[in-house]
C-alpha cells in the first residue's frame, strides 16, 4: 500500500498537524456504527513539484504558492489528524507534462534514461513518496507516446486507471479500468471502489501517438458500463474522471459526438457514483452538488491546477446490511475543504530530496545558453500586433517547411506559417538568450506539421481565429483590457490566447468593428497580389492545430505533405544555437495589423454560416474547449470548378471577395481607398 512509505514522516509532523491544515466547515458526527473515510485529491498538476517557476528562474509569488511539495505537507497533515487508514489520497490525471522538468524526462534529453529504467519518472517518485492510491491518465499522459507512458506507469506504485481507453487490437481497455481499495478504519472494513474515465478528445489531438492502437469510448457510456460492476463491490464509488464539469444538455446528450467536458453528465446520468473527481478545465470548484436519475446525490469536486489545490472530502459512512454507506443526512453529509498552497503550508522536505537530482538538472538545461539577441523582444502585445518575437516562432517553421519541401511536388508551393501567443509574460531580453526563455515562449512539445490548403480555406481560417477579438464600434479605440478573448457559446469563459493564431507569410487586415465572418480584409500575398479562391499554400503548423485542436476549419481534413515529428521547440533553439544571434531583421516582417475602421466605406455580404467541428484544449495546458461549437461564423468555400484561376476568393464569410475589376483597382491603390487606422504600438 503506497501510504506505507509516508507513515514514518506522519509522526514527526503530527504534532504541526493542526497549525498547518487550513481551517475546515464543520463536520458532523459519525452515524451510530459508521466509520469517517477521507478522500484528498488532485487535478492537473502538470509536472509541479517544487515551488519553483523554471521559466523565471525563481519560486511562484507568494500568493501563487502552488507544488507537490505543499501537497504533501497536507497529506501527512490529514492522515496524522485521521489516521492513515482513514484516508485514500487521488489523482485525477495531467502528471507527466506541463514543465521544463516534466519535458527533460518525457521528450528531451533525460528520456531515453526512463525508458530503459536507469532513471525512474520523477512524477512517479513524486507520488510514490505521498503515498497515491489511485490515479487515471489524462489527456496529456499521451504526449510523449505509449512507450514513455507505459515506463511512467510502472513506476508508478498506485494503480494509473483508464476504463474507457480501448486496446483495438484486444478490444479490452488498455489500462486498468477501476481498482478496489480496503480499508480497516476502527476495525471495520471498507471498500472503496475508484474508476478512472479520460476525455476522447485524445483521440484527435494525440491520434499520431494513439491512432490505430487506441480508441476512446464516451465517458458517460463507459461509467453506465463500469459503475454497476464497482458498486456491487464497493461500500463507496469513486470517479476519477479527467474532464470538465461541461454545458451539454442531458436531453441533448449523444454518446457518439464523444464529448470533451462531461463531469455534470456523468453525475446526473450514471446511479452509484458517490464522488466524482473533476479536472481537465482548469477550473477552481471545491464542490458541485448533483442529483442524479435516481433521486440520489452526487458529489463533484474539482481542485485548482498546477498543485495549488487539493480538495479534502470528508464522508461519513452509515452501515448498511452488507456494508456501508454514504450518508447524505442532515447532519452527516459530505463536506469538501479546500486547501490551498496560499494557507501557509510548507513545502515537504522529503518530496523535494526525492527529485533533487532531477530538479537541478532542470535548472541547469533551461538555463544554457543558446544565442544573444540584439535587442529585447517582448511577447506581450502579441495577442493584438505583429511581433517580432513571434515571427521568430513562424519564421522558423516556414523555413523549415519550405527547405523539407525542396525538390519534391510541392517546391513551388508558396509556404506559410501558424503561431499562437502562448504568453503574455515571454521575453528574449537584450543580450543572452537562453533555452529557458525560449521555452518561455513556446510552453508546448508540439511538432511541425505541413499541410496543404487553398486560398479560400485560409481566408476561412483566419476569419475563425479573428473570432478571438470583441467586435467594437466602428472608428473606436481598441482596449486590449477588455478587446480580446471573446465569449461565445462553446467559449463561454472567452477564446483562450491559444486559440488565435496569426500567419506569416501573406498580408492582411483584420476589421474588429466588423461580425465575426467579416473580418479579414486586403489578404494577399507578399507582393500585394490579392489571394485567389484556388490559390494554394502549404501551411506550416502545430500537429495540435492540425489535429483538430481549437476546431479550425479545413486544416484537419487538409492533406499532409510533411510530417518528420520535428519539436518546434527544438526547431527555434536549433536555429539560435546555430547563428548565435537573435535579429528581427533577420525574420521580423509586419504582414498584418488590427483596425476598427477600415471597412468603414466599404459594405459586406453576409457570410454564409458554417459549423467549424468540435473543439478542444491542449494543454499545456491544459484551458479547455467545451463541447458543441455553435458561432455563427465564419463561412464555407466556394467550390465552383468554373472559377478562373486569377479571380478572387468566392464568399467565404471574409470581406475578401471582391470583383475583379475592383481587385485591381486595389493593386493600384493599395491602403488609398480603405481608410485604416494603425494602433500605436505599446512596447512592454
Amino acid at each position: 500500500m503506497p501510504v506505507a512509505r509516508r507513515v514514518a514522516l506522519v509522526g514527526t509532523l503530527a504534532v504541526l498537524g493542526t497549525a498547518l491544515i487550513a481551517p475546515t466547515a464543520a463536520n458532523a458526527a459519525t452515524p451510530p456504527g459508521g466509520v469517517e473515510l477521507t478522500l484528498l485529491a488532485t487535478t492537473d498538476t502538470h509536472g509541479h513539484v517544487a515551488d519553483w517557476d523554471y521559466f523565471q528562474n525563481a519560486p511562484y509569488p507568494a500568493d501563487d504558492s502552488l507544488g507537490l511539495s505543499r501537497v504533501a505537507t497536507v497529506v501527512d497533515n490529514v492522515r496524522a489528524e485521521k489516521g492513515d487508514e482513514s484516508v485514500v489520497v487521488l489523482d485525477n490525471g495531467d502528471a507527466i507534462q506541463g514543465t521544463p522538468l516534466t519535458y527533460l524526462y518525457g521528450y528531451g534529453d533525460n528520456r531515453d534514461a526512463v525508458l530503459s529504467g536507469e532513471v525512474e519518472h520523477p512524477m512517479a517518485q513524486v507520488f510514490d513518496t505521498i503515498g497515491y492510491d489511485a490515479q487515471v491518465v489524462g489527456n496529456h499522459e499521451y504526449n510523449y507516446g505509449l512507450d514513455l507512458l507505459q515506463a511512467y506507469d510502472e513506476d508508478l506504485e498506485a494503480p494509473l486507471l483508464g476504463a474507457n481507453v480501448i486496446d483495438v487490437a484486444t478490444g479490452q481497455p488498455y489500462h486498468q479500468p477501476y481498482e478496489l481499495i480496503d480499508r480497516e478504519i476502527d476495525g471495520k472494513q471498507v471498500t472503496i471502489g475508484v474508476i478512472g474515465l479520460v476525455t476522447p478528445g485524445v483521440r484527435i489531438w494525440d491520434k499520431q501517438n494513439v491512432g490505430g492502437i487506441l480508441e476512446f469510448q464516451d465517458m458517460v457510456e463507459a461509467a453506465k458500463q463500469w459503475v454497476p460492476e464497482v458498486d456491487a463491490q464497493s461500500d463507496v464509488v469513486v470517479v476519477l474522471a479527467h474532464t470538465g464539469q461541461g454545458t451539454v444538455p442531458d436531453d441533448e446528450y449523444d454518446p457518439a459526438d464523444l464529448n470533451e467536458d462531461v463531469a455534470n453528465n456523468i453525475a446526473f446520468q450514471v446511479p452509484g457514483i458517490d464522488v466524482l473527481v473533476a479536472g481537465h478545465s482548469h477550473q477552481d470548484e471545491p464542490q458541485t452538488l448533483i442529483t442524479n436519475t435516481a433521486g440520489e446525490q452526487t458529489l463533484i469536486t474539482q481542485p485548482n491546477y498546477w498543485a495549488r489545490s487539493v480538495s479534502e472530502v470528508t464522508l461519513s459512512l452509515a452501515p448498511t446490511a452488507d456494508g456501508f454507506e454514504v450518508d447524505w443526512s442532515d447532519g452527516y453529509a459530505p463536506v469538501v475543504t479546500p486547501h490551498y498552497g496560499t494557507d501557509g503550508t510548507p513545502e515537504d522536505p522529503q518530496v523535494l530530496e526525492v527529485i533533487s537530482e532531477e530538479h537541478e538538472a532542470t535548472i541547469e538545461y533551461v538555463n544554457t545558453p543558446v544565442a544573444d539577441s540584439v535587442e529585447e523582444l517582448p511577447a506581450a502585445t502579441s495577442r493584438y500586433e505583429d511581433t517580432a518575437i513571434i515571427d521568430f516562432i513562424n519564421s522558423i517553421q516556414l523555413e523549415t517547411v519550405d527547405a523539407a519541401l525542396d525538390g519534391t511536388e510541392y517546391a513551388d508551393v508558396p509556404v506559410i506559417s501558424q503561431a499562437s501567443p502562448f504568453s503574455r509574460t515571454a521575453l528574449f531580453p537584450e543580450g543572452e538568450v537562453t533555452i529557458r526563455d525560449i521555452a518561455g515562449l513556446y510552453i508546448y512539445e508540439n511538432t511541425l506539421v505541413g499541410v496543404q490548403m487553398t486560398g479560400a480555406e485560409i481566408a476561412e481560417y483566419l476569419e475563425y481565429s479573428a473570432r478571438y477579438f470583441v467586435q467594437t464600434e466602428p472608428g473606436a479605440e481598441f482596449d486590449p483590457a477588455t478587446g480580446t478573448n471573446a465569449v461565445y457559446p462553446d467559449r463561454p469563459d472567452g477564446v483562450p490566447d491559444y486559440n488565435y493564431d496569426v500567419l506569416t507569410g501573406l498580408s492582411y487586415t483584420i476589421d474588429i468593428s466588423q461580425p465575426v465572418g467579416e473580418r479579414i480584409l486586403d489578404l494577399a500575398h507578399p507582393d500585394g497580389t490579392p489571394v485567389a479562391a484556388d490559390d494554394t499554400f502549404v501551411l506550416a503548423v502545430n500537429n495540435y492545430r492540425q489535429s483538430g485542436g481549437g476546431a479550425f476549419p479545413n486544416v484537419a481534413d487538409a492533406p499532409v505533405v510533411y510530417d518528420e515529428r520535428l519539436e518546434i521547440r527544438q526547431l527555434l533553439i536549433d536555429w539560435a544555437s546555430e547563428r548565435g544571434t537573435i535579429d528581427p531583421a533577420d525574420f521580423f516582417v509586419e504582414n498584418w495589423e488590427l483596425t476598427t475602421d477600415a471597412a468603414a466605406e466599404t459594405p459586406t455580404p453576409t457570410p454564409e454560416p458554417t459549423d467549424p467541428g468540435d473543439g478542444d484544449d491542449p494543454g499545456a495546458g491544459d484551458d479547455d474547449a467545451t463541447n458543441a461549437p455553435d458561432t455563427g461564423s465564419g463561412g464555407t468555400a466556394s467550390d465552383d470548378s468554373s472559377t478562373d484561376a486569377a479571380s478572387d476568393l468566392p464568399m467565404t464569410g471574409a470581406d475578401i471577395a471582391w470583383p475583379l475589376g475592383l481587385a485591381a483597382a486595389l493593386l493600384l491603390l493599395g491602403a488609398g481607398l480603405v481608410a485604416t487606422r494603425r494602433f500605436a504600438r505599446k512596447r512592454s
